[in-house]
């Protein structure tokens, strides 16, 4: 196969995977537009569809390169770059969470790491071979090793959305939401 060929299909890859995130991002938002913008599940889904676009960064980077961005905010800068070097999809950089606090990032590399932001329960991390991406939700709190502190926190690695429930209950006691019902 030519090296042209090979990016080709690359690229038909990376056009592919942009258009699924959006696709899955509208899905995630349609629900939030009859919510004021400042209502806790409108700030989930918000949250739940920018860290979509981040998985499938860092995804899009491991594909390439055979290894995930070193952790933090430059990781996942280095991940929307180069997902964003075609078609600049993400030019400002990766997206802030619905609290505009910036999105945790640690490779499975680094879970083990002094100071890690790696999230665990009874000394098991979560999403081992891989990576964490999360928001720290509502409280600003991570809760590092603390299950009753994350419930609030956004993952990309737990499919059931278990922090759902916990928005539907902060939601149902927002003070503006009377609005958004009438």
């Amino acid at each position: 196969m030519t090296s042209r060929a090979i990016r080709r299909g690359c690229g038909i890859a990376v056009a592919v995977a942009v258009v699924s995130v959006a696709a899955l991002a509208l899905m995630i938002l349609i629900p939030a537009w009859r919510l004021p913008q400042d209502a806790p599940l409108a700030r989930m889904y918000r949250t739940e569809a920018d860290l979509a676009v981040l998985v499938k960064a860092l995804d899009t980077y491991h594909a390439a390169r055979g290894v995930y961005p070193p952790g933090g905010a430059g990781g996942l800068r280095m991940a929307t770059d180069f997902l964003s070097r075609t078609g600049h999809y993400l030019p400002e950089g990766p997206p802030t969470d619905g609290w505009d606090r910036p999105f945790v990032y640690v490779p499975g590399d680094a879970y083990a790491a002094p100071e890690s932001q790696a999230l665990h329960r009874a000394e098991v991390y979560y999403a081992p071979h891989t990576y964490q991406v999360y928001s720290l939700g509502a409280d600003g709190a991570a809760g590092i090793g603390d299950v009753a502190q994350q419930q609030d926190n956004i993952t990309s690695w737990d499919s059931a959305k278990p922090w759902r429930s916990t928005y539907q209950r902060l939601n149902a006691d927002y003070p503006g939401l009377w609005r958004a019902n009438q």
